[in-house]
């Protein structure tokens, strides 16, 4: 498992920046933007800073929110190519913030604890026994 975060969680105004920016990035994406058709956005930002609330220093809360994780993304093909992309734009969007590189790795490491919940190594690892909606699969373009 990643070692948590050593620096402090920066204040919210910082994190709702970083969300907006992050998302911004994510929805305009060619292919990873495809997994939020029909997602709020301004949701998934919120629900993005309570996340760094919850488990940004808390050793006790990581393996929950592992376990959420896993469930919550269970029916997303999440390879880890698009893990990669994942992490390539929310470090563009901290370093165009003006955020400095001790900061973005820490955001990286805390982003890379969650790695092991949500990739596959393949789509028969998914399941959609959470949504009943089905297996989301959407290839790079």
């Amino acid at each position: 498992m990643v070692s948590l975060p050593t620096l402090p969680l920066p204040a919210d105004d910082v994190l709702h920046a970083l969300a907006r920016a992050f998302y911004d990035k994510i929805y305009a994406h060619p292919w990873i933007g495809r997994f939020f058709v029909g997602v709020d956005q301004g949701r998934q930002e919120l629900k993005l800073v309570r996340f760094f609330h919850l488990a940004w220093d808390d050793p006790m809360y990581g393996e929950l929110q592992g376990q959420y994780l896993e469930q919550e993304h269970a029916h997303l093909y999440i390879t880890s190519a698009l893990f990669e992309l994942r992490q390539t734009l929310f470090a563009a969007a901290m370093r165009e913030l003006g955020h400095d590189e001790a900061l973005v790795s820490a955001f990286l490491a805390f982003n890379e604890r969650w790695r092991p919940y949500v990739v596959k190594a393949s789509k028969s690892e998914c399941s959609d026994a959470f949504t009943g909606h089905g297996i989301v699969e959407i290839p790079p373009p």
